[in-house]
């Protein structure tokens, strides 16, 4: 009997913006999203355990982020992570080169790691897994300390996007491929060592060529080729493109990501495929 296929559709960003919030629960309601990760610091994060306490079904991990928000701890506590205004590196490559350069005192990563995924722990719901925004729990150092917080919360699992894209299916930017490159050689790597460590994720991964416009063709092309074993899909839906884009500067499809994961045609395709649905709590 050939193995059975299992998937999670996680939806990133939670707490960014009311937009999203309401845009993920409406995809879990009535669409096929079956896990999502909470900003601990997003603007929107003042009623998100009331709100995840009404979908009990919906997997609640942690998206730890250490740019583009503010901190969850007082700017004074983690000086050399935030700007004069209190802030993260506004980008990701602003982040890195920091990094790189030796900038970024270790211990005070920790110890806002921590303190993001407490105050998801004080809402009082269980969380199933961790990952991060702009995937920078991959980077040597981050990763050990994110395994070491990980273990400190009895979290078992920890995202690995190692997504290996072949030929038509890449994607276009010559960026964004590059990106593609460095984040899955990073990730296999870290497979390898937080596999060593007991930690659990899923087989494959989906998502990053596509980050912020799986739309409903990808998912279309997606699904009949799913491969056997556990896979996560990573998605970004948000209820109104216009109101987000005003606030951020992605180019997300926001909306049409959203009206994908509602569309009738994927719950009827995943069930012509016997691909079944599940979250990362029922990986650990």
């Amino acid at each position: 009997m050939p193995e059975s296929r299992r998937l999670i559709v996680n939806a990133d960003d939670f707490a960014l913006h009311p937009s999203v919030n309401r845009a993920i629960l409406l995809a879990h309601r009535e669409g096929i999203v079956t896990s999502t990760t909470i900003l601990a610091g997003g603007m929107a994060f003042f009623d998100a355990g009331e709100e995840l306490k009404s979908c009990p079904e919906l997997g609640i991990g942690v998206h730890l982020c250490l740019v583009d928000q503010k901190p969850v701890l007082k700017p004074e506590e983690v000086p050399s992570l935030v700007d004069h205004e209190g802030r993260f590196c506004a980008s990701y490559a602003g982040f890195l080169k920091r990094y790189l350069l030796r900038q970024v005192p270790l211990e005070q990563v920790r110890r806002e790691l921590e303190a993001q995924v407490g105050r998801i722990r004080d809402l009082g719901l269980k969380i199933t897994h961790l990952d991060s925004h702009q995937h920078l729990h991959l980077l040597p150092g981050i990763a050990r300390i994110v395994a070491d917080v990980a273990r400190k919360f009895d979290i078992r699992c920890i995202r690995v996007p190692a997504e290996q894209v072949k030929g038509h299916q890449g994607p276009t930017s010559f960026t964004r491929r590059l990106q593609g490159r460095l984040v899955f050689r990073l990730a296999q790597k870290r497979r390898r060592e937080f596999s060593r460590q007991g930690f659990r994720f899923p087989d494959h991964f989906f998502g990053f060529s596509q980050g912020g416009k799986m739309l409903l063709n990808d998912w279309l092309k997606l699904l009949p080729r799913l491969p056997a074993g556990a896979s996560e899909v990573m998605v970004h839906p948000g209820a109104d493109t216009q109101e987000l884009r005003a606030c951020f500067g992605w180019g997300y499809h926001w909306g049409e990501e959203l009206q994908a994961l509602i569309h009738p045609q994927l719950r009827l395709l995943i069930m012509q495929q016997n691909i079944q649905l599940i979250n990362y709590g029922d990986l650990a």
